[in-house]
C-alpha cells in the first residue's frame, strides 16, 4: 500500500473536483456580502452578521456531518466518494437560491439570507469531505499524498482564475452596463452567473467520483462507533493537530481581509469595481506559478520551514500595499505575492493534515480521517466568520452607505487596515505556528516504532 501509485486520471479528477468546489466557495465568499448590501439592500452590519452566522453554522456541521460520515460506510464500503454524486446537484440548486432577489418584506430578508446560508454549507461540508478526505484515503504513501495535494491545490488556484476571470464579468455580462459601466440590472446577473457556477460544480464533482477510488482502509475494519466528544478529545491532544489548525486558521483570515473587502476596495478607491477580476487574477496566477516548485521546497526546506516561508510571503506582500494603498500596481503585487503563499500553504498544511491523521490511527488504533479534517475545518470557519462579521461592523462604523457612490474618506481608512495591517499581523503568528510543528520529526518516530514492532513479531 505504501507504494500504490496514482494514475494521472484520477490526479486530475482530484483537479477537476477542486476548480468546481473552489470555484462556487470562491464565488460566495467574495460576492456574497457585496450582493447582499449592494443589490438585497440589507445594512453591511446585518449582511456582516448574516455571512457571519452561515459561517459559523459552516463550521459548527463539520464535525457533525464528519462524525456521521466517520461511522457510516455506503452499501460500496466506501466512506466519503460517494458524496459527489449525491450532494452536486442540490449544491448547485441552493447556489442559485442565494442570489436569486425574491421579492418579500425588507425585515424577511435576514431570516432568508440565514435559512438559505445555513443550506448551503450544510451541502458544501458534505461536498468538501471528499475533497479534503480523498488524498488521505487514496494511498498512505507520503510523495502521492504531496502529488495528490498538489493537484487539489492547482485545481483551487485554476478555480481560483476561472472565478476572477468569469464570475464578475459574467454578472456584469448578465447584468448589462450601462455607459458609466454600472450593472443595470444585478438582480438578474448575480443568479444567472450562479447557475454558470453551478454547471462547473456538477461536472467536477462528477469527473472525480467516476476516476477515484477510496483504497486506505481503517486497521479495525470493525470498528466500534466513537461518540462526538470522544473523537473531540482524541482529534484534540494532538500536539501537530493543534498548531496545523493556529496556521490554518490564520492562514483563511488572511484570505478572507483580502476577497471579502477586495470589491469594495475596487470599487471605491480605485472606482473601477472591474480591477476585482483582475486582482484576483494576479492572486490566482500567483498561486499557479508556486505550484511546480512546492513538492522541492517541502523536501528541501522540510515542512516547517515551507510553512514558515508561506507565512513571511504573506508579511511581504502587504509591504508595497501598505506603503503605495492608492497604487492599483503595488494591489496587484500584493495579490500575486499572496498567491504564492496559497499554494505553498495549502500543500502543506493539507500533507500535514493527512500525516496527522495517520498519527491519530496509530496512537488510537481509530482512523477517523473525517473528524481530523473537519475539526480543523470548525476552527477555520470560526476564524473566517468572526472575520467577516468584523468586516461588516468596521464598514458599518466607517459610515459606509451602498447608495453612495463616493464614500466617506474612513471607508477607505478601514479597508487600508482590514487589507494591510490586520494581514500583517496575522502573517507574524503564522510564522510562529509554522515553527511549531514537529510533524516530520512525529512521522520519522512513527515510522521507527512500527518498523520494531515487525521485527518483533518475526523475531
Amino acid at each position: 500500500m505504501n507504494n500504490q501509485k496514482i494514475s494521472l486520471a484520477e490526479k486530475l479528477g482530484y483537479g477537476s473536483f477542486s476548480i468546481s468546489c473552489n470555484i462556487v466557495v470562491q464565488f460566495v465568499s467574495t460576492f456574497i456580502l457585496f450582493y447582499y448590501t449592494n443589490v438585497f439592500k440589507i445594512s453591511p452590519a446585518v449582511a456582516g452578521a448574516i455571512v457571519s452566522f452561515g459561517v459559523i453554522w459552516d463550521g459548527i456541521n463539520d464535525p457533525l456531518i464528519a462524525h456521521f460520515a466517520d461511522n457510516h460506510r455506503f452499501k460500496n464500503g466506501e466512506r466519503v466518494r460517494p458524496y459527489m454524486l449525491y450532494i452536486c446537484v442540490p449544491l448547485a440548486i441552493t447556489t442559485i437560491l442565494m442570489f436569486m432577489p425574491f421579492n418579500m418584506p425588507q425585515n424577511m430578508k435576514p431570516f432568508y439570507g440565514m435559512f438559505i446560508y445555513v443550506v448551503f454549507y450544510s451541502f458544501t461540508t458534505f461536498l468538501r469531505l471528499p475533497s479534503y478526505a480523498m488524498p488521505i484515503l487514496a494511498t498512505s504513501d507520503g510523495m502521492e499524498r504531496i502529488s495528490i495535494n498538489t493537484y487539489t491545490s492547482g485545481g483551487a488556484s485554476l478555480g481560483g482564475v476561472l472565478a476572477s476571470v468569469l464570475c464578475w464579468p459574467l454578472v456584469r455580462i448578465f447584468s448589462g452596463v450601462d455607459t458609466n459601466g454600472d450593472m443595470i440590472n444585478p438582480s438578474r446577473g448575480f443568479p444567472l452567473a450562479a447557475a454558470v457556477i453551478g454547471v462547473f460544480v456538477i461536472a467536477g464533482a462528477l469527473f472525480s467520483y467516476f476516476t477515484s477510488r477510496e483504497r486506505v482502509k481503517p486497521k479495525n475494519e470493525n470498528e466500534e462507533k466513537l461518540s462526538l466528544g470522544k473523537s473531540f478529545t482524541i482529534v484534540m491532544k494532538n500536539y501537530n493537530f493543534r498548531w496545523n489548525t493556529a496556521f490554518s486558521t490564520l492562514y483563511f483570515v488572511n484570505n478572507a481581509l483580502l476577497t471579502s473587502t477586495l470589491v469594495y476596495y475596487c470599487s471605491y478607491v480605485f472606482k473601477d469595481s472591474g480591477l476585482t477580476t483582475y486582482v484576483m487574477a494576479a492572486f490566482a496566477v500567483g498561486s499557479i506559478i508556486a505550484l511546480p516548485f512546492i513538492k522541492r521546497l517541502d523536501k528541501a526546506l522540510g515542512r516547517r520551514r515551507a510553512m514558515m516561508l508561506g507565512a513571511a510571503l504573506i508579511f511581504i506582500s502587504k509591504i508595497p500595499f501598505l506603503i503605495f494603498p492608492m497604487n492599483v500596481f503595488a494591489m496587484y503585487v500584493n495579490a500575486f505575492i499572496m498567491g504564492l503563499s496559497v499554494a505553498l500553504n495549502i500543500v502543506t498544511f493539507s500533507t500535514t493534515r493527512a500525516e496527522v491523521a495517520d498519527h491519530v490511527e496509530y496512537e488510537n488504533n481509530r482512523r477517523i480521517d473525517s473528524m481530523v479534517i473537519n475539526f480543523m475545518g470548525f476552527l477555520n470557519k470560526c476564524g473566517t466568520s468572526i472575520t467577516t462579521l468584523i468586516i461588516g461592523i468596521s464598514l458599518q462604523m466607517a459610515g459606509y452607505n451602498a447608495d453612495l457612490k463616493i464614500q466617506p474618506q474612513s471607508v477607505t481608512t478601514t479597508l487600508i487596515g482590514l487589507i494591510g495591517w490586520t494581514s500583517l499581523a496575522m502573517s507574524v503568528v503564522m510564522f510562529y505556528c509554522a515553527a511549531k510543528i514537529t510533524i516530520e520529526e512525529t512521522v520519522k518516530q512513527m515510522s521507527r516504532e512500527k518498523e520494531l514492532a515487525a521485527e518483533q513479531l518475526l523475531s
